[in-house]
């Protein structure tokens, strides 16, 4: 009797079986069996849903394998390193069925392909790959504003063609693709708007997101860096609708930007922040006077001679200009005050050994302003002077010689913490006092192997007080004090690399060795970025104890996040361990090249 009962039982529960697999398999957002999502950015996010709206669960690091487990919109469900599962954006990894590789989705020959489509660079510079992933090998470079025609698209990459003539793939989280024809313009008043004063939002926060509306709970579309202006479009609550730089438009923060009325300018010029009201750290200014009526720029002409650029403008009336260096691409922007821009040429492409184009616009009316914007290669250091009668303004570009500058000279490297003062403990125990050590060792390594004398002010793992840190490079007469430390948040998905100076109680005397101190943490910091290519968190000011009490240029290095996941697991390889000092060792380089071009 009971064997008769179970039959409908099990045939009941074979049919929902067959029913729910036959669901499952007609779901397009699951992944067929095997797929893995392998992480090609340095640092992604997991998330708790589909979406930049919901909450970071944790992060995985550039090469992680995540069995995929579905996908929605664009977004893949996955099973993390630590067993659990979240959703990872599909453009930040590259899927691959097991034993398979990726192959270019591009159109046959036999197919309409309807209308032609451009991807906009929106990275400052973008690497053009010979695949679709960062594994591949790099090919060339693109800078922002380029626009490259798409042949095809595969697992968040787009094959294009490139601006030499050739073919290769780009990273899609790093392009605005569009539909030949249009363009991404940002939101201003129509011709037929009545138009307020120009409001510009500066940003003062190092590096601040850029989302799709007012509010923290809306989606992140870019980010923007300490010093950019960006065009006030709207308000609401506290939050500027803004212009971007790239095109397009977005909401920041107005605890994060300082807002101003601009003076009238014309937008012919390519798109460099301008610092009204401040003065950029790095910036000189360039002796005499401007005539009135403005003068008018005549000429611009370049020649290279032992490994050397050399720039000149010659205007009609004398020049007064201000320079200023900026990342990402590295760039010597020079601002002709006085000066309309007359016949030059809006672009001029170099391709030399330190220079790469040269650009030209009119940035600003009543006064009037010439820019110019140098783009920059290898590293270069640079001069600019004015001629006797102040009508030539020459800018001399090269690469420092980094031979000797070691020399004689004697560094204190400060390894921070040590002993019973761990410092921060990363999530997986590794201790910040360790990874401090080891890279302190490795930089005094290859300082006293380019002939410095290294002063270590803690060689092991014991504990050194803050002003015995300062006096042993104090009464050592060293010539530089560098602090390296690793920085942690709370908020365990912030990561980046920032290096911090004094920040001063407004003496002369301290006021001279700040400057100094600046000149050192941007070569560190500039050197640190390329090498780990990290978010840049800036550099910022501080009234450590270690950079308060050295009598000589300081800085304190927070080379990356132990708190944050990815970060931590960078420390405990050698590459990166080898990377930073590698990089902080240069940045020292070019201080003293500097110092001795000067």
């Amino acid at each position: 009797m009971q064997n008769k009962n179970r039959i409908p039982s099990i045939f009941a529960f074979s049919l929902i079986l067959t029913l729910l697999l036959v669901i499952f398999l007609a779901d397009p957002g699951v992944s067929a069996a095997g797929e893995n999502a392998v992480v090609s950015v340095n640092v992604a996010n997991i998330r708790s849903g589909p979406g930049t709206g919901n909450a970071v669960t944790g992060q995985v690091a550039q090469g992680d394998s995540l069995p995929v487990l579905g996908q929605t919109d664009g977004w893949y469900r996955v099973q993390t390193p630590d067993g659990g599962s979240g959703w990872v954006a599909g453009w930040l990894v590259a899927v691959n069925t097991s034993g398979t590789t990726n192959t270019p989705v591009v159109p046959s020959q036999g197919q309409s392909q309807g209308p032609r489509q451009v991807a906009m660079v929106t990275g400052s510079v973008v690497n053009i790959r010979s695949g679709p992933g960062t594994g591949n090998a790099v090919t060339g470079q693109v800078t922002q504003g380029d626009n490259l025609t798409v042949l095809g698209q595969s697992d968040g990459w787009y094959h294009v063609s490139t601006l030499g003539g050739g073919t290769g793939w780009i990273a899609g989280w790093l392009v605005a693709v569009n539909t030949s024809g249009t363009t991404n313009t940002p939101v201003v008043p129509s011709p037929g708007q009545s138009q307020s004063p120009r409001q510009v939002a500066m940003v003062t926060g190092s590096v601040v997101n850029i989302r799709s509306g007012p509010g923290t709970g809306n989606a992140v579309t870019g980010q923007v860096t300490q010093g950019d202006n960006l065009t006030v479009l709207g308000q609401s609550d506290g939050w500027y609708q803004v212009g971007m730089p790239g095109g397009g438009t977005g909401w920041i923060a107005g605890w994060l930007v300082s807002v101003q009325t601009a003076p009238s300018m014309e937008p012919a010029t390519p798109a460099e922040p301008a610092k009204p009201g401040q003065t950029p750290a790095g910036q000189n200014t360039g002796s005499g006077n401007p005539s009135s009526p403005s003068g008018r720029a005549l000429s611009l002409n370049v020649n290279q001679s032992g490994g050397k650029t050399n720039i000149s403008v010659r205007a009609s009336a004398p020049i007064e200009y201000t320079s200023f260096f900026l990342n990402n691409p590295d760039r010597l922007v020079l601002d002709l005050k006085g000066i309309v821009p007359g016949d030059l040429p809006t672009g001029k492409t170099v391709n030399s050994g330190t220079v790469k184009q040269i650009r030209v616009g009119y940035y600003q009316r009543n006064p009037d302003i010439t820019r110019l914007v140098i783009e920059l290669s290898g590293g270069p250091q640079f001069e600019a002077s004015l001629s006797s009668d102040r009508k030539t303004l020459n800018v001399q570009t090269f690469i420092p010689d980094l031979n000797g500058v070691y020399r004689n000279m004697v560094i204190a490297i400060d390894a921070g913490h040590g002993g019973s003062e761990t410092g921060a403990i990363g999530k997986n125990g590794t201790r910040e006092k360790d990874v401090n050590l080891n890279v302190a060792k490795r930089v005094a390594r290859l300082l006293e192997a380019k002939g410095a004398k290294v002063i270590m002010t803690r060689s092991g793992d014991s504990y050194t007080g803050l002003y015995e840190r300062t006096d042993k490079a104090n009464n050592a007469k060293t010539d530089v004090f560098v602090s390296i430390h690793m920085n942690a948040n709370e908020d365990r998905s912030i990561s980046g690399t920032s290096t911090y100076i004094y920040s001063g109680s407004g003496s002369a005397r301290e006021n001279a060795r700040i400057e100094e101190s600046n000149r050192l943490a941007r070569y560190i910091q500039a050197e640190l970025l390329k090498s780990l290519n990290l978010r840049d968190a800036g550099i910022r000011n501080a009234n450590f104890a270690v950079l308060r009490t050295s009598d000589m240029p300081a800085v304190l290095a927070e080379v990356a996040f132990i708190s944050n996941a990815a970060e931590e697991k960078l420390m405990g390889t050698d590459n990166f361990c080898n990377k930073a000092a590698e990089a902080i060792v240069r940045g020292i380089g070019m201080y003293f090249a500097e110092k001795r071009t000067a």
